[in-house]
């Protein structure tokens, strides 16, 4: 029996609209898909940042640029000017919105709100045949965006989990030319936590705490930590809170990724390798992956995963995600001497995965040598995974 759809998304998130938007505007062989995603409503719940260095179809979007970055911890700081390539906001609801009005505008993409689904039936000769809410669906590809399942202790070698919140002061507090990128100062000992501000006014910013280790945290688990973050970056200024953020993301070898049995299903997304594992940067990586898997699509071919990355960044962000799981104390001064030691063109490319031989050996001359080397004596290199980025 023919398919309902050449193509199931499975999750309305960044990934899944990427993907989606581009085979609405222009579907080539793909021309019947459908997203499921559980959300009944998109809201303002997070906040994706990057470094501008082209032309891009969000630019309209951005609703925030800095030139100007700072790194602090409770002894030294350090400063990244990049007028050059800009430091930008996109805020979910503008993209969410912009998403809904493409796919809207365009009648090969269906979007269903609400729909929950647990787990896949097994796949048949033609593809999938799947109940939902709204009948059943038969399916000849698979993109799927959800998490494999909730972030464990053990899944990951690290987790950075956030908790941040947008906060209103009745007077002017922030510097709105700077973004506190990470201040170490307040952080508990054997801990790599930080805060990170993004000033959107002298009277509004995003107000985030952010720590990686090897335990995922909920809101819960960092609310008063969050709590006092606010109450020192308000300097006593009465204030409201606008909207929340939280999240929790994978560093480092991830555990519960799909192994992708199948040629006409794959796993996209936060936790199958649309983060940097040693950043947490997604959108763009986002974004590239939808542009080469919607291509392949368009001429009849099966989705593709995110690609992964050279072998080198693999080793050398799971040296780095390695150091920071064993000695977190010394985070703090890892990150103030990266950023005051790396050109800033040389350490905004690095960060943006699209860094040359000479970045890579400017990062690492940053860095003290006998740390790194002690760990890499350890645990030596592997073998690259996954296909590599062109």
């Amino acid at each position: 029996m023919p398919a309902d759809v050449d193509l199931l998304i499975l999750g309305g998130g960044c990934a899944g609209l990427s993907l989606a938007m581009r085979l609405a505007e222009n579907p080539g062989a793909c021309r019947r898909v459908v997203v499921l995603e559980a959300r009944e409503r998109y809201e303002n719940d997070r906040s994706w940042c990057f470094w501008q260095d082209r032309p891009d179809r969000f630019d309209t979007l951005v609703t925030y640029r800095w030139n100007h970055l700072a790194v602090r911890s409770s002894r030294s700081s350090a400063s990244l000017r990049c007028a050059a390539t800009p430091y930008q906001l996109l805020e979910a609801a503008v993209f969410y919105d912009h998403a809904q009005q493409v796919i809207r505008a365009h009648n090969g993409v269906q979007l269903h709100l609400g729909v929950t689904l647990s787990g896949l039936p097994p796949e048949q000769p033609d593809g999938w045949r799947i109940e939902t809410p709204l009948g059943t669906l038969r399916a000849a590809r698979i993109v799927d965006t959800r998490p494999a399942r909730r972030p464990v202790k053990g899944d990951a070698l690290l987790w950075q989990s956030f908790l941040g919140h947008e906060v209103l002061c009745d007077r002017s507090v922030f510097d709105p030319g700077c973004v506190e990128l990470m201040d170490f100062a307040d952080g508990r000992p054997g801990t790599v936590e930080f805060t990170y501000v993004l000033p959107l006014a002298a009277d509004r910013a995003l107000v985030e705490t952010t720590v990686f280790d090897p335990q995922p945290y909920g809101p819960a688990d960092l609310a008063a930590r969050q709590h006092s973050a606010v109450l020192k970056r308000v300097r006593g200024a009465a204030h409201s809170l606008v909207r929340t953020e939280n999240g929790i993301l994978p560093m480092g070898d991830l555990k519960t990724a799909p192994d992708g049995s199948s040629s006409r299903y794959c796993a996209a997304g936060l936790h199958s390798g649309a983060a940097r594992p040693a950043t947490g940067y997604a959108f763009q990586r986002i974004q590239r992956w939808a542009e080469a898997c919607a291509a392949t699509l368009r001429l009849g071919g099966n989705p593709i995963p995110h690609a992964s990355d050279p072998w080198l960044t693999q080793q050398m962000d799971r040296l780095f995600l390695q150091v920071l799981a064993a000695e977190p104390e010394r985070a703090a001064d890892l990150f103030v001497r990266l950023f005051a030691r790396v050109p800033a063109p040389r350490l905004i490319r690095f960060l943006s995965d699209k860094a040359t031989l000479a970045d890579r050996a400017s990062v690492v001359a940053a860095l003290p040598p006998a740390l790194f080397l002690r760990h890499l004596l350890r645990t030596g290199f592997r073998p690259a995974t996954g296909r590599a980025h062109p």
